[in-house]
């Protein structure tokens, strides 16, 4: 269960934000990537490569706490599902063409066929359905208590993408069992969870700083 203290705190009230905006800075809807767009992608690629570069802050029993899963889970909140998905694709290409940015530093091609080459495919995956979820979320434009359990779920979403192509990795690439495999995954599982709580609270203060980044209102033109 998510506890309501850090989001209270960040959560602001969307419809307020979107009275008080003037008509020349309210959210439009585009078919075509801008300069801002490419940048935000550029910008959360480099977040969540950085992000795996950092020392786990802390251990949860034999488990490391690390921070890569919170850029994983926040870029298709705040940037939707294109923008998101694209900025999860190209910290993928990074690795691939060497840059130690995947788990345990490490980059290639090969990483692919390890233990855990699936959840960085799931990274991709989940961006894609997790964006579109969270921009149908924020296009509603829902009660200032609401949002935050909304997009709890929105990141929960993301996660069982994560997970399932994950999971599957471990067991074609290394030939786990399924129990295996979801036995030694439980506890990272449940760290992310948590981390979701942190995601949330930092989407929202993004929304509250940047409205611009929020989507055009469902039926807006």
């Amino acid at each position: 269960m998510m506890p309501d203290g850090p989001v209270r705190a960040a959560g602001p009230s969307l419809r307020v934000q979107e009275n008080t905006m003037a008509d020349s800075s309210a959210p439009v809807s585009r078919s075509r990537f801008q300069a801002t767009d490419l940048a935000l992608i550029a910008v959360f690629a480099a977040l969540i490569a950085v992000l795996a570069l950092i020392p786990p802050l802390f251990m949860v029993g034999a488990v490391p706490f690390a921070l890569q899963m919170i850029g994983v889970m926040l870029a298709p909140i705040v940037l939707g599902s294109v923008r998101g998905g694209c900025a999860l694709g190209l910290y993928f290409i990074v690795g691939l063409l060497g840059l130690p940015v995947f788990g345990g530093q490490t980059s290639g091609p090969g990483v692919l066929l390890g233990a855990t080459g699936g959840f960085i495919i799931g990274f991709i995956v989940g961006a894609f359905v997790a964006g579109a979820a969270s921009t149908a979320v924020l296009r509603a434009r829902p009660r200032q208590q609401m949002l935050p359990v909304l997009l709890y779920l929105v990141a929960v979403l993301d996660l069982v993408f994560v997970y399932v192509f994950g999971v599957a990795g471990m067991m074609i690439n290394v030939g786990m069992s399924l129990t295996a495999a979801v036995t030694a995954n439980a506890i990272f599982a449940a760290l992310d969870l948590a981390k979701a709580v942190l995601v949330v609270a930092i989407a929202i203060a993004i929304f509250k700083a940047f409205p611009r980044m929020l989507p055009a209102v469902r039926g807006s033109r």
